[in-house]
């Protein structure tokens, strides 16, 4: 006798195809290609909107910049009218004194203002700059015109009344002898 134990024959099994190792997998239509889908479109549409939301950002950035340098070149030109409101604050100072000194403003002239105050420079022409001082006398008044930097010309006007003001663009003592506004014009 053998010692052999067996349980019998072996149970038959169906063969399962063979795929090629290259071939192409099936094409299957189920939920998880129309969700593949559905995820290529919301991608699309999610920068499309980010793209607009950049711009929108952007956009807003630009006149806000644009809108602060506004105002900064206007504080500019007021700093730059106030060097020149300096400029003709002295002159007036200087004009009263030499009327003071003289009981006539027919003495005020370039060479005694220069005398009186030389930091500044005078002339008869026009003022080309906040230091330079543009003057024009006669026996009862004197006008003075400074030039700021900011390209506007601030006018005096100084009588034995009082002082008044002006601006413009010429920037002559003869033209600052018309100014009549009753204080320095507000920068602009």
């Amino acid at each position: 006798m053998d010692d052999s134990f067996s349980l019998g024959q072996p149970a038959k099994r169906r063969a399962r195809p063979v795929r090629a190792k290259h071939a192409a997998p099936r094409s299957r239509r189920t939920a998880a290609g129309g969700f593949e889908r559905t995820r290529y479109i919301l991608g699309a549409i999610g920068i499309v909107i980010a793209a607009f939301l950049v711009w929108g950002f952007m956009h807003f950035m630009s006149s806000a910049g644009n809108q602060a340098a506004n105002g900064e070149v206007a504080e500019i030109g007021a700093a730059q009218d106030v060097q020149a409101q300096t400029t003709g604050e002295q002159a007036i100072q200087t004009v009263e004194g030499l009327y003071a000194e003289n009981s006539s403003f027919a003495q005020v002239t370039p060479q005694a203002m220069k005398a009186d105050e030389p930091t500044y420079s005078y002339t008869t022409g026009p003022s080309t700059n906040p230091n330079t001082v543009s003057v024009a006398s006669t026996a009862t008044d004197v006008g003075i015109a400074v030039l700021s930097t900011s390209g506007r010309c601030l006018y005096a006007h100084v009588t034995a009344s009082g002082v008044t003001y002006g601006t413009g663009t010429t920037c002559t003592g003869v033209v600052a002898l018309k100014a009549s506004a009753p204080s320095w014009p507000t920068p602009s």
